[in-house]
């Protein structure tokens, strides 16, 4: 599976220690102002409660590392902020995932590697013991038992967080309703960023959805009907051209 250049390579440790943070991702897309600093922002976090009664060095934590997580560029992160606010709370798991694809690589791992092979096969379990085995195979040699076990706990809770698992000792993979609104902001999002349309079937992103092809062919033919695109695909495979020049004109367009 070949990798476009948008999908980071870097890790940040902070993912160990804030994993997906759903209600304090969504408020810092609502608050942040790309025209201040992150500590100005930080600041501005912890007096406005942006994130509950989070300290102030949580603050800090959760400020730079969700500006790493979203902020891809100050264009994108508009487009982001009005999506924000005009789609309801319920396909923020969607985005979310989709930020973290973007940004992490361990968590692009286990949700387009390790998770879709096991969904393909029929495991629909993720036994601790097995992911943590194969989780040590992505990570540097450097790394002991004890971060090894926080780093497999903390993926393992991002994902359940973003809805592609349940369960909290027992984790099972899960698939859920991917609305076509959400799918057109992800491929939008990743045309502004140099990935054709042509380009989402077996990507990164067509892998974690952990749908096969012939139930995403009536999500594309809505998307088809509301003017999105024009699906030129079948079940074989997705293929679709944009009608849209850039994700700001869908969502002016659309949204």
């Amino acid at each position: 599976m070949s990798i476009q250049s948008c999908y980071q390579v870097r890790h940040s440790s902070a993912l160990n220690k804030i994993s997906g943070r759903l209600p304090e991702g969504r408020e810092f897309i609502a608050s942040f102002d790309v025209l201040l600093s992150v500590p100005q922002n930080a600041k501005i976090a912890c007096i406005d409660r942006w994130y509950g009664n989070a300290s102030e060095r949580k603050c800090n934590e959760l400020t730079r590392h969700f500006k790493q997580r979203y902020v891809i560029t100050s264009e994108n992160f508009e487009s982001l902020q009005l999506y924000n606010q005009k789609t309801s709370r319920d396909d923020f798991p969607w985005i979310n995932h989709f930020y973290m694809l973007l940004d992490d690589p361990y968590y692009r791992w286990a949700t387009t590697d390790f998770m879709p092979d096991r969904f393909q096969s029929g495991l629909i379990e993720i036994p601790r013991s097995r992911f943590d085995q194969e989780l040590k195979k992505q990570l540097p040699e450097t790394v002991g038992a004890g971060s090894l076990a926080r780093y497999g706990q903390n993926l393992l809770t991002a994902i359940r967080d973003n809805g592609l698992l349940e369960g909290k000792g027992k984790k099972i993979i899960v698939s859920p309703a991917l609305n076509v609104k959400t799918m057109a902001f992800m491929l939008y999002t990743l045309s502004d960023l140099g990935v054709g349309s042509n380009d989402f079937d077996m990507s990164p992103l067509f892998r974690s959805i952990l749908k096969p092809r012939d139930l995403l062919v009536p999500l594309f033919s809505e998307g088809e009907q509301l003017g999105y695109w024009d699906f030129t695909g079948d079940r074989e495979r997705i293929k679709l051209n944009l009608n849209h020049p850039n994700l700001k004109s869908w969502l002016e367009a659309c949204i």
